[in-house]
């Protein structure tokens, strides 16, 4: 019979560590910034876990910036609201319970009133945001 090697026994060199003391991330200390219409408050960025970033959004109206992340993918976990997220050109219902998983490289952005849990994998850094258009509320292509 054979036996798997415990957890103490396995290779550890290609296992990815978060910083050493950052595992919780309380709300209090969240960074809260206003962008594109939606009000973000950043519980962890890449430099707290290089594996995942989670943001908290509240929006009245959507994310009115259509964009892509290089590198991260954009999981969202829609708390409260309807909205729709338009990804590649395609407009899809969103409403509470619902989960949105974007890849890296699919332009998108949302409208409706939401309020919802972010979660980019890798973490998010800017370097890897690329700005395709300002979404105009007041026009046709809202």
């Amino acid at each position: 019979m054979t036996m798997s090697p415990s957890h103490d026994d396995r290779d550890k060199s290609h296992t990815i560590q978060p910083v050493p003391g950052r595992y919780v991330f309380p709300r209090l200390n969240a960074e809260i910034i206003d962008k594109h219409g939606v009000r973000m408050h950043i519980h962890s960025w890449a430099g707290d876990c290089d594996l995942a970033a989670v943001v908290y959004e509240e929006t009245d109206v959507g994310h009115l910036e259509e964009f892509f992340h290089e590198n991260s993918a954009f999981i969202y976990y829609i708390i409260e609201g309807e909205g729709v997220f338009v990804i590649e050109g395609s407009e899809y219902p969103v409403r509470a319970t619902d989960v949105v998983i974007i890849p890296p490289k699919k332009r998108f952005w949302f409208r409706g009133a939401l309020k919802q849990i972010l979660v980019t994998a890798p973490a998010w850094l800017e370097e890897g945001e690329h700005h395709i258009r300002t979404i105009d509320p007041s026009s046709g292509g809202y």
